[in-house]
């Protein structure tokens, strides 16, 4: 009901013209807005395989029933931060920084959600805003998607620079956190534009001037 509604606010992405946008400012989500998928879990997987192991790979996929119960009926916070624990716990992140850099762009550059590319390329400034650890999206955003900066969830790393597996603060960038990073991120300068696909983008869309969603809620 709450996501029916509030997405009767939000102007479909299809009427959104690209004309005049290049002294604007724009901010998307990522899953199921710029890209196709609207889970993260494959990339996470590469992650798993290429950094880690098999083994951890596989631990990864039998996760997932577990982890797909925990979104539904707990929260995407918590199954976030599973896929993350399983996914990067003990790996360095300079590894995880590496793969992200050399594997994860083409299968990113795959999965491009063609109508939010249109949109979103057609902004002067551009700014990706995603419960994604930034430091897997960040290299594939800004070399394909021209992104000025990727907001995104951070790894906790401890002194030898591996990956505790938890996050740093404020934890998974959903909800009220994607819009309080919006928040200081602009200060008074809000985005032009907020672009989202889901029920979580809602609140930093609704700072932004104007709203697009991907998806119209029935």
């Amino acid at each position: 009901m709450r996501s029916s509604m509030v997405a009767a606010r939000f102007k479909p992405i299809e009427q959104c013209a690209t004309e005049g946008r290049s002294q604007q400012t724009v901010a998307a989500d990522l899953d199921g807005t710029l890209l196709l998928s609207r889970s993260a879990f494959p990339y996470y997987l590469l992650i798993a395989l290429e950094v880690g192991s098999l083994l951890r790979a596989l631990a990864l996929l039998v996760s997932v029933p577990f982890v797909y119960l925990t979104y539904i009926s707990v929260s995407e916070s918590l199954a976030v931060r599973t896929f993350v624990y399983i996914t990067v716990a003990g790996l360095r992140v300079r590894d995880i920084d590496a793969v992200a850099r050399s594997v994860l762009p083409r299968f990113y550059a795959g999965d491009v959600q063609p109508e939010g590319w249109r949109v979103f390329g057609s902004f002067g400034r551009r700014y990706i805003i995603t419960a994604s650890p930034r430091v897997m999206v960040e290299p594939f955003a800004r070399a394909f998607l021209g992104a000025d900066k990727v907001i995104g969830t951070e790894l906790e790393e401890d002194r030898s620079g591996r990956a505790t597996g938890f996050l740093a603060k404020p934890g998974v960038l959903i909800d009220e956190h994607k819009m309080q990073a919006v928040v200081r991120e602009f200060d008074d300068a809000l985005p032009d534009v907020g672009m989202g696909g889901r029920e979580s983008d809602f609140d930093f869309m609704s700072v932004c001037k104007v709203w697009l969603n991907l998806f119209i809620f029935g």
